[in-house]
């Protein structure tokens, strides 16, 4: 069984406290992931705007107990408190990452204003926010990012040509993913790998009430177990994993271990298909509901 972990952080605490906690599991099970980071601000308290546009928004954040999961500062940060710049804000952190052997892309610079605005933004603005998330990468690392992963799945056509023009060698922006693909979207195709995630998020499994906090990771197991496909991509979250749900994380990724169960980054997935070009074809996106998740992400087509 391959598994790929995806780590998104997506929060200023999620980053000074996920992070770490995360990282001494990783080391005690060597473990290899891929980590990716926004730059700029946490304005997350916006997210609370999400209840006027997105349906489901509430009912998801009662189901999953947001304030339990994210924490009061958190839920605060950009409106009642101020919004600190997330990996920026630490830079031994980010090197700590690099230098246990993870690798690490950008997850946007302001997480929540792409999220909630992309679709709407020009592209001198779409431009703008991948300017300034690799400058201040590139200000931290000392090097030009590799990888992208898009903020809660959003993409559109002026993101994906941007993810061209800079030169990225993949992105993760996408979900119900069964392989690696060369993306097209609304009539337009583009060069940049995808690598979609393929697996429900946690906070999603949550939502459908298909699981508690208790089981949540057997439902995960059962979905591997089932799962004939070559590779698979489970995207966690630092604020979750990493500090809320921590140790039933810790004993799946043990019991994982026991399994015999080999673990893949992006970044080897992506060099495996440049050995295999012909078994990743193009595929579309599309702007799909699933389960779980309020409102619309970009989707693998089946």
């Amino acid at each position: 069984m391959h598994l790929t972990l995806k780590v998104d952080v997506d929060t200023y605490d999620g980053m000074e406290k996920g992070v770490p906690r995360l990282l001494q599991i990783f080391r005690d099970l060597a473990i290899k992931v891929s980590f990716f980071i926004p730059f700029g601000p946490d304005e997350s308290g916006k997210a609370i705007f999400r209840v006027f546009r997105k349906k489901g928004f509430l009912k998801k954040m009662f189901r999953t107990n947001a304030l339990q999961l994210y924490g009061p500062k958190t839920i605060l940060r950009g409106t009642l408190l101020p919004a600190p710049k997330i990996g920026a804000s630490f830079p031994n952190i980010v090197h700590s990452i690099l230098e246990e052997g993870h690798e690490i892309g950008i997850h946007g610079y302001n997480h929540v204003l792409w999220q909630d605005h992309l679709l709407e933004m020009k592209e001198g603005e779409v431009k703008k926010q991948f300017e300034l998330g690799m400058q201040e990468y590139e200000n931290v690392v000392g090097k030009k990012p590799r990888s992208f992963a898009a903020p809660g799945w959003i993409c559109s056509s002026l993101s994906l040509k941007m993810l061209d023009s800079f030169g990225f060698d993949y992105a993760s922006d996408t979900r119900l993913g069964q392989f690696p693909f060369y993306p097209t979207f609304q009539g337009n195709s583009f060069k940049t790998l995808q690598i979609p995630s393929t697996l429900p998020t946690l906070d999603e499994i949550l939502g459908t009430g298909r699981g508690d906090a208790e089981n949540v990771h057997d439902t995960l197991t059962e979905i591997l177990l089932q799962n004939e496909r070559r590779f698979n991509v489970h995207t966690i979250h630092t604020e979750v994993e990493g500090m809320a749900l921590l140790s039933p994380f810790s004993q799946w990724l043990h019991s994982l271990r026991n399994k015999q169960t080999q673990f893949l980054t992006c970044e080897q997935i992506f060099q495996t298909v440049l050995k295999e070009p012909q078994n990743n074809p193009h595929s579309e996106i599309v702007l799909s509901e699933i389960p779980g998740r309020a409102g619309p992400v970009a989707c693998q087509k089946e």
